[in-house]
C-alpha cells in the first residue's frame, strides 16, 4: 500500500534531494504568481488601459463632431451569401457647421443609394474620421488587456515553471547516470 507524506520535499531526510528543494520552491512561487500575480497583473492592466481609453474618448469627444451627408454615388450591393452587410467608403457631400461645403467619402452599407443620407464625422481640421470611442469600445479595450495581461503573466509562470522542472530532470537524470556507473558493475557484473 502506497502512503503519501505531505510536504516531503520540505522535510529534511537523507533522501531528500537539493533538486526537491528547489523544485518545491518553484511550485510555491509559481503557485503564488498565480494566484496573486496573475489578478494583479490584470488589474494593473486595466486601470492603466482604462484610463487611457476614456482620456482619448473624451479628447476624439471634444474634437470631432458629426454632420450629415448626402451620397452621390450608390454603394456596391450587398452580396446575398455573407452573413453580414459590408461597409463601404461611398463619395458624399455636407455643409460645414460654418456654412461651407465639403466633398469627401462617407462609411455606409452595402446597398445604400444615391441621395440617402449619412453621418460623417470630422475632426477639429474638418477631416473626415470615425465615430468617437463610445462606454462599449473603452470597456473592451480594457477587458482586452486584463485578459492579455493575466495570459501573458500566467503563461510565463507556467512556462518557468516547466523549464525548471526539465533543468531539474536532467541534473537528477545526470545524477542517476554518474550513480549507475559507479554502482552498476557491483550489482550486474559488468565493467566499463
Amino acid at each position: 500500500m502506497r502512503s503519501r507524506v505531505l510536504w516531503w520535499r520540505w522535510r529534511r531526510g537523507p533522501l531528500r534531494r537539493r533538486s526537491d528543494v528547489v523544485e518545491a520552491w518553484t511550485v510555491l512561487v509559481v503557485g503564488v504568481v498565480l494566484f496573486l500575480g496573475v489578478p494583479a497583473a490584470g488589474a494593473a492592466a486595466g486601470l492603466a488601459v482604462h484610463a487611457d481609453a476614456e482620456r482619448a474618448a473624451r479628447t476624439a469627444a471634444a474634437t470631432r463632431h458629426r454632420v450629415t451627408a448626402t451620397l452621390t454615388a450608390d454603394a456596391p450591393p450587398p452580396v446575398p451569401a455573407v452573413g453580414t452587410v459590408p461597409l463601404y467608403d461611398v463619395p458624399a457631400r455636407w455643409r460645414e457647421p460654418d456654412g461651407a461645403r465639403r466633398t469627401g467619402n462617407a462609411r455606409v452599407i452595402a446597398g445604400s443609394r444615391r441621395g440617402e443620407h449619412a453621418a460623417v464625422w470630422l475632426d477639429e481640421r474638418g477631416r473626415v474620421a470615425g465615430a468617437p470611442p463610445g462606454a462599449e469600445d473603452v470597456a473592451l479595450r480594457t477587458a482586452s488587456a486584463v485578459l492579455a495581461a493575466a495570459a501573458a503573466t500566467a503563461l510565463a509562470a507556467l512556462l518557468a515553471r516547466h523549464a525548471v522542472g526539465r533543468v531539474l530532470d536532467r541534473r537528477r537524470l545526470a545524477a542517476w547516470e554518474r550513480e549507475w556507473r559507479r554502482t552498476g558493475p557491483e550489482w550486474s557484473g559488468w565493467t566499463a
